[in-house]
């Protein structure tokens, strides 16, 4: 059964490279700023926003302090495709706690969320 205020954001995108990835935190963080249960799912290159950027973004947000904000918004932990993974990366975000998942567990999620929403 499946909750009316459930979203499963799902980021497939590389940080930086387009704007999806930001559109994709932004959705998190508004939904979790509306009391909706939200889950995050950073598949493939969208991995890399758990690490900080290795220079400032010119003239664009810092999607990396956009991720350590998700405590504040109710959201505590990210999923990671553990397919596309060898090793959960190392990050300073001590209140995510990070969830490794596969394709199979993946599939569940999705099938108990009432939104998704790909970016």
């Amino acid at each position: 059964m499946t909750d009316a205020s459930t979203w499963l954001i799902r980021i497939h995108t590389a940080p930086y490279i387009s704007p999806r990835a930001a559109l994709g935190l932004d959705a998190t963080l508004a939904c979790g700023a509306f009391g909706q249960a939200v889950k995050l799912v950073l598949e493939g290159p969208a991995i890399e926003l758990l690490k900080p950027p290795p220079a400032a973004p010119v003239g664009g947000r810092n999607l990396h302090k956009m991720i350590a904000s998700l405590p504040l918004y109710d959201v505590d932990r990210v999923y990671l495709l553990s397919d596309d993974l060898t090793t959960i990366p190392d990050t300073t975000l001590d209140e995510l706690q990070i969830t490794p998942v596969n394709s199979g567990e993946l599939a569940n999620l999705i099938a108990n969320s009432r939104h998704v929403l790909s970016f």
